[in-house]
């Protein structure tokens, strides 16, 4: 078994012109669009550059240590932000902000803890300021940048957050979580429903992200552990054991926080970065929310799985509020559906 990141470490090969990360196992080669039964070192670059343009010690050897490379442009890898409606009560998948920040970013998806408290997540960028906020802040739906009212559109407040390391250290999450208000929020994504189950990705199995600004959209995994360098307001992290979906037109500003399915509805984890031309995202897996979250926290902490159905037939009334005309899918049944949970994991934690 190659240990691809000390191959990659012993020769320098993250530290070359333009060089954001590599994958974390060996991949086929891709020649033209077409994957070829080659294993290689995969290493992503923001921009590939013609060979004259490159100075010789600045080119990336075709192998190393016997083993074929492949360089694959990605563009520049950054968090995101962004806009939209108000809805009640907020499902997943929309807008969102602090209360004091003009901001938007996405709603993600729900956990809940050994104690039975339940909560909502997003990304730390979206609502903790990258490291800079406060247990108790108010979160708001929509966004700020959305028309988001700080005085009436709280639905929330943050509870925690993993911090982004941007001094060299290795980052796996981008994520903070907030007890939400129950009777403003809704567990079930826009458009799709709830989370059937969750697990970690798959090599090139179809996902599908639900954000505030593309909405629905649907790529192909095709890394299913990189390591990438991301750019942020305070400066650049690493992450380690990240995931990457491609497609046409797959993410813009504003999607970050967004919850990603399989074609099984399961969830696989939650958006965090894409490139400026909106053909990747970048997404940390649902096994290392979990496992950061509860070493923070030192007690047990899930993401929740639960059946529920699509939140919204639209009706837009005053102040463009989106309002249950489903009969089966209303308030008090979300509310049920928390208990229900809750109830769930109290029996599971005995």
């Amino acid at each position: 078994m190659v240990d691809v990141k000390e191959v990659v470490k012993r020769h320098g090969l993250d530290r070359y012109p333009n060089v954001v990360g590599y994958s974390l196992k060996l991949k086929n080669k891709v020649k033209g669009g077409v994957e070829l039964p080659v294993p290689s070192l995969r290493i992503y670059v923001s921009r590939k550059l013609p060979l004259e343009k490159l100075r010789k010690d600045e080119v990336i050897p075709r192998e190393v240590e016997g083993i074929p490379t492949d360089i694959i442009e990605v563009g520049r890898l950054k968090r995101l932000e962004g806009f939209r409606e108000r809805y009640r009560p907020s499902p997943c998948g929309v807008s969102t902000s602090r209360a004091d920040e003009e901001a938007a970013g996405t709603i993600g998806w729900w956990m809940v803890d050994e104690d039975g408290l339940l909560y909502i997540m997003s990304n730390n960028h979206v609502w903790a300021k990258e490291n800079n906020a406060s247990p108790g802040d108010e979160i708001i739906q929509p966004g700020r940048l959305d028309g988001g009212d700080p005085e009436e559109d709280v639905i929330a407040e943050l509870a925690s957050w993993i911090d982004i390391d941007f001094a060299g250290g290795v980052n796996k999450v981008d994520v903070a979580i907030a007890q939400p208000y129950i009777p403003q929020t809704y567990t079930s994504i826009m458009e799709k429903g709830g989370a059937a189950g969750k697990r970690d990705p798959q090599l090139n199995e179809e996902a599908v992200k639900v954000g505030r600004t593309t909405g629905v959209t649907e790529g192909v995994v095709k890394d299913d552990s990189a390591t990438l360098q991301v750019e942020y307001a305070t400066g650049t992290a690493l992450f380690e054991d990240v995931f990457i979906v491609e497609g046409v037109n797959v993410v813009k500003n504003g999607d970050s926080g967004s919850p990603v399915l399989g074609s099984d509805m399961c969830f696989l984890g939650l958006l965090f970065a894409g490139n400026e031309e909106g053909s990747l995202f970048v997404a940390c897996k649902t096994s290392n929310i979990e496992a950061e979250l509860q070493a923070k926290l030192a007690k047990k902490i899930w993401v929740l799985t639960v059946n529920t159905p699509i939140p919204f037939q639209k009706e837009v009334v005053e102040r463009q509020v989106y309002v249950q005309t489903h009969p089966l899918v209303d308030l008090a049944l979300a509310t049920t559906v928390l208990a229900t949970a809750k109830g769930v994991y109290e029996a599971l934690k005995r």
